[in-house]
C-alpha cells in the first residue's frame, strides 16, 4: 500500500490520466513558434474544451470587459498566459471529473476549491500581493491530494472529511497519515509537470513556520481556511482557525475579509458550472 505523498500520486497518475486533449494544447502552449491561429484551430476539433474555454473566458475568473463570444476571439483578448491558465484549469479538473460521488462529498470538495480559488484572486488583486499569477490556481488545486487518495483509502479519507470544530481538516490528516492533502497534491503536479509557480504556494502553505512563508504561501493559507469556514457555515470563527499575524502581515482586515466572502459566494455557482466535474449543487 502506498505510504508517502509520492506513492499516492503516482497511483493517482496511472487512475486519472490527462486527457490527450489537454496534453496536446499544452505541447502547443509551450512551443514559442505556436500561433493564436493555429491553437484556435487544435481547440476547434475539440467542442467541448472550446466551450468550456468560452464559459471561462466570460466567468468571474477574467471578469473581461465585454461579452466573449467566439474561441479566436476569446484566445486574443485572454492572451498566451491566460489560455495556459484555461487549458491547465479545464484539463486537470478534467482528470477527476470521474471520481465516484458516494466515495466521497465532491460537491463540498469542489466548493471549496473554487471557493478558496476566487478568495485567492480577489486578494492577490485588492492588495497586489506579490508572485500570485497564477494564485487561482493554486486555490483551484490545493486539495487535489484528497482525490488523489480516495482510491486507494477511502476510509481514512472519510475519517479526515468527518471533522468538526475540535479538530481541522489539516490536523486530521496529519493524524492519519502524517501529512496533509497538499503535500500530495504537491508531487502530483510536480509528476505533471505543472509551472512551479502554481505548485509553490501549494508545497507550503500548510508549514507550521507561517511567519517565514512568503506573501503568496501566506494567502493560500488564508483562502484555505476561509473557504472552510464558508462551506461549514458555524462550524468553525475566523479567529479560531486563521493566525491572526498572517492578516496584519498582508494587511487584511475583517471587513475586507467578509467582502471577499460576498465576492466569493456570489461568482463560484458560475464558475463552478464551467469545470469538467460532478457536484455542481450550491
Amino acid at each position: 500500500m502506498p505510504n508517502s505523498p509520492l506513492d499516492y500520486a503516482k497511483q493517482a497518475q496511472e487512475l486519472c490520466v490527462l486527457s490527450d486533449v489537454y496534453m496536446t494544447l499544452n505541447k502547443m502552449l509551450s512551443s514559442d513558434g505556436c500561433s493564436m491561429e493555429e491553437l484556435a484551430d487544435a481547440i476547434a476539433y475539440e467542442p467541448a474544451i472550446a466551450a468550456s474555454i468560452l464559459k471561462i473566458a466570460n466567468s468571474a475568473m477574467f471578469s473581461m470587459p465585454r461579452e466573449v463570444d467566439s474561441l479566436s476571439k476569446a484566445l486574443v483578448l485572454l492572451g498566451i498566459q491566460q489560455v495556459k491558465k484555461l487549458v491547465n484549469a479545464y484539463g486537470i479538473t478534467a482528470a477527476f471529473s470521474s471520481i465516484d460521488p458516494k466515495v466521497a462529498d465532491m460537491d463540498k470538495f469542489w466548493e471549496i476549491s473554487v471557493d478558496c480559488a476566487l478568495i485567492c484572486q480577489y486578494f492577490a488583486k485588492s492588495k497586489r500581493v506579490p508572485d500570485t499569477d497564477n494564485i487561482f490556481l493554486s486555490g483551484l488545486f490545493h486539495n487535489l491530494g484528497m482525490l488523489a487518495i480516495v482510491h486507494s483509502e477511502p476510509g481514512k479519507v472519510s475519517y479526515c472529511e468527518d471533522y468538526n470544530s475540535d479538530d481541522t481538516p489539516w490536523e486530521r490528516q496529519s493524524e492519519m497519515f502524517g501529512f496533509t492533502f497538499a503535500d500530495c497534491t504537491t508531487e502530483l503536479l510536480k509528476l505533471w509537470n505543472l509551472p512551479e509557480t502554481i505548485i509553490q504556494p501549494i508545497s507550503d502553505f500548510n508549514s507550521p513556520a507561517l511567519g517565514q512563508l512568503p506573501a503568496n504561501s501566506k494567502l493560500l493559507y488564508m483562502a484555505s481556511r476561509l473557504a472552510v469556514i464558508n462551506a461549514e457555515p458555524g462550524m468553525f470563527t475566523k479567529e479560531a482557525l486563521i493566525n491572526q499575524a498572517v492578516l496584519v502581515e498582508l494587511d487584511i482586515s475583517l471587513d475586507e475579509i467578509n467582502e471577499s466572502l460576498e465576492y466569493c459566494n456570489l461568482q463560484a455557482m458560475e464558475l463552478l458550472a464551467t469545470f469538467p466535474i460532478q457536484g455542481k449543487n450550491r
